[in-house]
């Protein structure tokens, strides 16, 4: 998440401001930019990975992913491993081998999205960047685009729905500048949004629902899908650190 003017990079574009881009096998630039880039995986992006890779999350965890603290909130972050030579190790010859369900900082390329939480309600705060990356041809192509036609041609949308509701965490107007999490907050915070495997059980034990404020129709719908576990493992992580869970 960006949280500060300092931490954007590209040019903006205006919601209505077209561009030309591509990106296809043939080109002489294809798969360099999966070569020497931080790849964070958000919550829902690695929730979207491990599926496409049928492997237990714990095993997804300890073999592809890096944990590091965000430098300005603190907040524990994951970013893809690469390998030796500085690769994803999803990228093939012929493209990305989990290209269905690649993250969203690869999905979103070459833009960028910054986005803040909306004050009184109001939906969040975004702005798109242009990423002018040295050497891709992407930008020599004749296709024009809108932010519009490019969030629905890559399939944006219940990734920017899941990161939104993730922000609401990630930058709640409680936190106090950077968090410190000690090792059981911090096992809590893998453990809810990116292990869920490790968490589910927590969600079905005996009284978790009236601890924490959730109905037994929302804990129900959680234990049976992912995607919905991942919106109560935000909403519980939210109650934990800043006193206030939702009951819908």
């Amino acid at each position: 998440m960006i949280e500060t003017s300092g931490e954007l990079q590209g040019r903006p574009l205006a919601p209505d401001q077209s561009f030309c881009f591509a990106c296809r096998p043939g080109l002489a630039c294809f798969n360099s930019c999966c070569t020497g880039k931080r790849l964070p995986l958000l919550p829902y992006d690695f929730l979207r990975l491990r599926q496409a890779l049928d492997l237990p999350a714990a095993e997804v965890l300890s073999r592809h992913v890096e944990l590091e603290a965000d430098p300005v909130s603190g907040w524990p972050a994951l970013r893809i491993k690469l390998t030796p030579e500085g690769a994803c190790p999803f990228v093939s010859e012929q493209g990305c081998a989990v290209y269905l369900d690649r993250p969203t900082c690869c999905r979103i390329y070459p833009l960028a999205r910054a986005v803040r939480p909306g004050k009184g309600g109001r939906p969040p705060r975004e702005v798109f960047l242009r990423q002018d990356t040295p050497g891709c041809l992407g930008w020599d192509q004749p296709e024009e685009l809108t932010i519009a036609a490019w969030t629905l041609d890559q399939g944006l949308a219940p990734y920017q729905a899941a990161n939104n509701q993730a922000m609401g965490l990630f930058m709640h107007p409680a936190r106090q500048g950077e968090v410190s999490l000690n090792d059981q907050q911090t096992h809590a915070f893998i453990s809810a949004l990116y292990n869920l495997e490790a968490f589910r059980p927590l969600a079905a034990s005996p009284g978790f629902g009236e601890k924490f404020g959730f109905s037994q129709e929302r804990l129900a719908e959680a234990l049976a899908d992912d995607e919905a576990l991942l919106s109560l493992g935000v909403d519980w992580l939210t109650g934990v650190f800043f006193g206030k869970t939702k009951t819908e």
